[in-house]
C-alpha cells in the first residue's frame, strides 16, 4: 500500500514529519489547500461528539475558495496534529468525498481514532491542524480497515420498537493502540492499575472486558497482515 503513494509528489510538496508515524508524502487535501482551491474554515470537536476518543467526533469546514466546483478527498490514513503535547493525534479512517460548488462552504463529520493511549483524548478547545499522511503498519492497518470495514448491522424489524445497532468500533481502536502506541492486554491493564480512581473493582472489569475483546482485536490484525502484533 505505501508503494502507490510513492512518485506522486516531488520534494517541494513534502514537508517535514511530525509524528512518529507520519510520512513525509502531503495528502491530496493539503495539496488543493496549497493551490488556492480549498480553505479550512473549522477543525474540532463535532457539536455532540459521542466520546472523546474515536468515531464521528471531528467535524471539519471546507471553503471552496476557487471558481469552479470540485470534490475534495479525504484519505484514510491521513494525521491530524494535536497542538498541545499532551493531547493525542488523530488519524482519518474513512474515504470522505466532500462536493462543492464555487465559493460553497460545507461541513463534515470524519471518523477518526486516536494513535496514543498514553495521551489525553481531545476537549473543545484541542486545535487540530493537518497533517501528512501515516505511514508503515499504521498506515497499512488504517488503509487495510478502511477497505475491508465490516458493515453495519441490520436495522431492527419494523414494529418491534428496538434502537438502531451500530457497528462497536472499540476493537479497531485497542488494535490500533496496539499498533501505534505498543499497547497489548497487559500494558492496558498496567495503566488502569496505576490510575489510583481505577483501582479496586474498576480493574477486574477491565481484565474482564480486555479478555473479552482480545479475540476481534486480534482477528483484526491478523486479517491485515500484523499478526506479529500480539494483543
Amino acid at each position: 500500500m505505501i508503494g502507490l503513494l510513492a512518485g506522486g509528489l516531488s520534494p517541494a510538496c513534502r514537508e517535514t514529519p511530525r509524528h512518529a508515524h507520519e510520512s513525509i508524502t502531503r495528502p491530496a487535501l493539503a495539496e488543493r489547500i496549497a493551490r488556492g482551491e480549498v480553505r479550512i474554515e473549522r477543525l474540532g470537536m463535532a457539536l455532540r461528539p459521542e466520546q472523546p476518543f474515536f468515531g464521528r467526533i471531528i467535524e471539519i469546514s471546507l471553503r471552496n475558495t476557487g471558481n469552479k466546483p470540485l470534490i475534495v478527498v479525504i484519505e484514510p490514513g491521513q494525521l491530524l496534529r494535536s497542538q498541545s503535547p499532551d493531547i493525542t493525534d488523530l488519524v482519518v479512517t474513512n474515504r470522505e468525498e466532500i462536493a462543492l460548488d464555487a465559493g460553497q462552504t460545507a461541513q463534515r463529520n470524519i471518523e477518526v481514532f486516536s494513535l496514543s493511549r498514553r495521551k489525553l483524548s481531545m476537549t473543545r478547545e484541542t486545535v487540530y491542524t493537518l497533517g501528512n499522511l501515516t505511514e508503515g503498519d499504521v498506515y497499512a492497518f488504517v488503509t487495510c480497515f478502511a477497505a475491508n470495514r465490516p458493515p453495519e448491522p441490520p436495522p431492527p424489524p419494523p414494529g418491534s420498537g428496538l434502537p438502531p445497532q451500530k457497528l462497536d468500533l472499540t476493537p479497531f481502536q485497542l488494535a490500533l493502540w496496539c499498533v501505534a502506541d505498543g499497547l497489548d492486554r497487559q500494558a492496558l491493564l498496567e495503566g488502569v492499575a496505576l490510575n489510583p480512581v481505577l483501582k479496586g473493582g474498576e480493574y477486574g472489569r477491565s481484565r474482564d472486558y480486555l479478555d473479552g475483546q482480545a479475540k476481534y482485536v486480534q482477528g483484526l490484525l491478523d486479517s491485515c497482515g500484523l499478526a506479529k502484533y500480539k494483543f
